[in-house]
């Protein structure tokens, strides 16, 4: 049990360093087009998907609850799509730190669309995420609050309702794996070709370097995402994943020389510190 803790915990905190690899790889690529980089990260995800298909032995496609896997689809496409706009105008631990307030999001989606009602006592930990998420926006300066900003707080919440309606799927069941994440893939795909239609860029020389590290990283963080949650409990690899702020600060001071602000560093703890409490309560209940 203690073995399956440790490998479980490790397998969460790699997939919070690989998800930063992907990030850093598409900050990186900002010059190229975000229509470009979603495509080609669609494109790469949805080549593995027989490998995972092969892993669950089981049909890709069940043939219903059609409408469900393309509102999954739409919202995780239209999620990334949305975060990699924000990354050019933003720091990378900004931009993480407000990628946190999905549980916000959940919390306020879940008792509608899911058979779960939180109960009352979380009610404070929501408001304790939404100063958090102030703090960082700097929503009383209107120079700090931009709009990449907004891009990134639009971009948790499509993740929220991405991760609502794969709850939902699997309430009704009857889903492999790899039809979920087939139509995200493709959502992504038809997301980047709207975007470079008629003036499409294409990748050369070190891009294909970046190109390679953002599609092997994404890869791999969701199957060690995967590995984890296998292991141990949902709320504990919620925290370990906590360790990908860390990542993405220490990547943008090193890569762009940026330093975080007061207000960003005492909003982020907020956050996960919220974000714990309302996991935790949640669980309770």
């Amino acid at each position: 049990m203690k073995g399956q803790m440790t490998l479980g915990i490790t397998a969460s905190i790699l997939a919070a360093f690989l998800f930063t690899v992907m990030d850093v790889s598409a900050k990186v690529l900002a010059p190229l087009g975000m229509g470009e980089i979603t495509f080609i990260r669609g494109l790469a995800g949805l080549l593995f998907i027989p490998l995972i298909a092969m892993h669950e032995g089981k049909a890709v496609f069940s043939g219903k609850d059609r409408l469900l896997l393309h509102l999954r689809g739409l919202f995780g496409g239209f999620g990334i799509l949305l975060f990699f706009y924000s990354l050019p105008g933003l720091k990378l631990g900004d931009a993480e730190i407000l990628v946190q307030l999905s549980a916000f999001f959940m919390c306020i989606l879940s008792p509608i669309f899911l058979h779960t009602t939180p109960s009352g006592k979380v009610l404070p930990w929501l408001v304790t995420i939404a100063a958090g998420a102030a703090l960082v926006l700097q929503v009383w300066n209107f120079q700090a609050f931009n709009g990449y900003a907004l891009l990134g707080v639009i971009s948790s919440f499509c993740t929220a309702s991405a991760y609502t309606c794969i709850g939902r799927l699997t309430e009704k069941g009857g889903h492999s794996g790899a039809e979920i994440v087939f139509y995200f893939q493709i959502y992504s795909m038809i997301g980047g070709a709207l975007l470079m239609a008629g003036h499409m860029v294409m990748p050369s020389g070190v891009d294909w370097v970046w190109i390679f590290f953002m599609s092997l990283s994404a890869l791999f963080a969701q199957v060690a995402l995967t590995w984890g949650c296998t292991h141990i409990p949902p709320v504990i690899v919620t925290f370990a994943m906590y360790t990908g702020i860390l990542f993405h600060i220490l990547a943008g001071w090193f890569l762009w020389g940026e330093r975080l602000t007061l207000f960003s560093w005492t909003g982020g703890a907020v956050i996960v510190f919220g974000s714990a409490m309302l996991l935790w309560k949640t669980r309770k209940s």
